[in-house]
């Protein structure tokens, strides 16, 4: 019995250092680098090379400087003080080394040699994508070095438990940018609006500023005229904002790869050119997705079963450039109104028939933001204010909104905002029975709107949302968009 015990004991030596050994002999495997930043005033501080950690065979070091660090040094030119943000871009991670024992310390120091510990904390709330490390952090005006050291704690208990894990990241460091939410944004815009309504019978050349109208969500608050400061940078393109929704989103109109000047006229502030629907001799050809044609019903010729030309094309350029690159989560479901309700005529089959917005916009020139029918207020989820019929949540800008930005019926406007596109709206006028042409409003490059053939040809500007929880920065205009953080 004895022996056995003695045999026992000296097993749990053997163990004992084994373990101990493992913590002594740890190594990384990924290489210290030396990273050198410059920053100027106006400067982004990024890392040209050598950022990546790459770390295999994660087990627990006795001592924290056995850990991975990573050196930079950064040098600000500035005779100001610049804030900055570090943080680690996460790739890939171990769910294991999200707890306590996984730790990280930022240190500083003035000279090279003597570090102190600026900010340290652990890994517990790690997931793939930004790992704050820290924001606004004050860089001075001169040389300063650092030192980003991440380890697992041996004093753990069980250390063994934490063996074999990995992590690759990469270090960022940028300059601090103030933000605001679109939340902030809308309620800026109420705060600034402007009471009273406008006259829409004529057009708006000047800065006018921002109104108020109801929607069908609340208050809606929008940019009228020759405004400046409804830019936004997103998903690699720029959009300018129509209007706030009554729900506190952002409704924002595509205007290309870079920012154009109110009036300019370029191919670039499109997608493309197409067609409203490549039929349009019925009724039905109005629907930015429609029923069947030669229905002896209004509600089978408005039937969203079929996708127009139109909304194929939005579709495919949505998926491409918003859904696969990573932008979907930004956007919210609201309501893009295709109002079909009538004003005179039956609306189906080859009937002549005027729909609401011609009277509206031609006759009484006076625009709205609520959609008459649930049939037409397209969504994709929604199914209680909205129809729940889209796939993705994105549609066209309405005749109305043109006209609330600026545009008047037959009058040319090169001044406003929207001017400089041959911009397709959502909006049908008319079906004429005996030409059997169903007619939609479009807008000319001139800034005028009008009404035209289904299948004529116009510039395509896809028509998206921000969720009221997205985060921009900038002020807005041309030259400092705001910018989708």
């Amino acid at each position: 019995m004895k022996k056995k015990f003695i045999i026992t004991i000296l097993i749990v030596l053997i163990i004992t250092i084994i373990a101990v050994s493992t913590l002594a002999f740890f190594t990384w495997n990924s290489p210290n680098t030396t990273l050198t930043l410059e920053v100027g005033e106006y400067s982004d501080v990024i890392f040209q090379e050598g950022n990546d950690i790459i770390a295999n065979n994660i087990g627990p070091v006795l001592n924290f400087e056995d850990g991975e660090i990573t050196e930079f040094m950064i040098v600000n030119n500035s005779v100001d003080e610049q804030k900055l943000n570090i943080n680690l871009n996460i790739t890939d991670i171990s769910e294991t080394l999200k707890e306590e024992s996984f730790k990280y310390l930022l240190q500083i120091s003035s000279d090279g040699t003597n570090y102190t510990t600026y900010k340290e904390g652990n890994f517990i709330n790690a997931n793939i994508g930004k790992f704050i490390i820290t924001s606004e952090f004050v860089l001075p005006s001169n040389t300063s070095y650092y030192r980003f050291i991440i380890y697992i704690d041996g004093n753990m208990e069980n250390p063994i438990s934490m063996m074999n894990n990995y992590l690759e990241a990469t270090l960022e460091v940028s300059l601090y940018v103030p933000t605001i939410t679109v939340a902030e944004l809308v309620e800026q815009m109420k705060n600034s609006s402007n009471s009273g309504t406008p006259d829409f019978s004529q057009v708006a050349t000047t800065d006018e500023g921002i109104y108020s109208a109801e929607d069908d969500y609340g208050t809606s608050y929008y940019f009228r005229g020759a405004v400046e400061n409804n830019y936004v940078n997103f998903a690699g393109f720029y959009w300018r904002i129509i209007r706030a929704n009554g729900d506190g989103t952002v409704r924002m109109i595509y205007d290309g790869t870079s920012a154009h000047a109110n009036g300019e006229s370029s191919t670039d502030r499109q997608i493309g050119t197409s067609a409203f629907n490549n039929n349009f001799n019925d009724n039905t050809y109005v629907g930015y997705m429609y029923g069947q044609a030669s229905s002896s019903t209004y509600d089978a010729t408005h039937a969203n079963t079929n996708n127009s030309t139109v909304k194929t094309i939005i579709d495919n350029w949505y998926k491409t450039n918003i859904i696969d690159n990573g932008y979907g989560d930004y956007l919210a479901d609201v309501i893009y109104c295709n109002d079909r309700s009538v004003y005179n005529g039956y609306g189906y089959s080859i009937y002549t028939t005027y729909y609401n917005a011609n009277n509206r916009l031609i006759t009484n020139k006076s625009p709205v933001l609520t959609c008459t029918n649930q049939n037409d207020r397209f969504t994709v989820n929604d199914t209680t204010l909205g129809n729940g019929a889209l796939t993705y949540p994105v549609g066209l800008i309405t005749v109305d909104e043109v006209a609330m930005a600026g545009g008047v019926y037959n009058l040319s406007n090169n001044n406003f905002y929207l001017s400089g596109s041959a911009i397709l709206t959502m909006s049908p006028s008319y079906f004429n029975s005996m030409m059997r042409q169903a007619h939609i409003f479009k807008m000319y490059t001139s800034g005028n709107f009008t009404t035209s053939n289904l299948g004529n040809s116009a510039s395509v500007n896809p028509v998206i949302s921000l969720k009221s929880t997205v985060e921009l920065s900038g002020s807005g205009t041309q030259n400092d968009p705001f910018v989708v953080q």
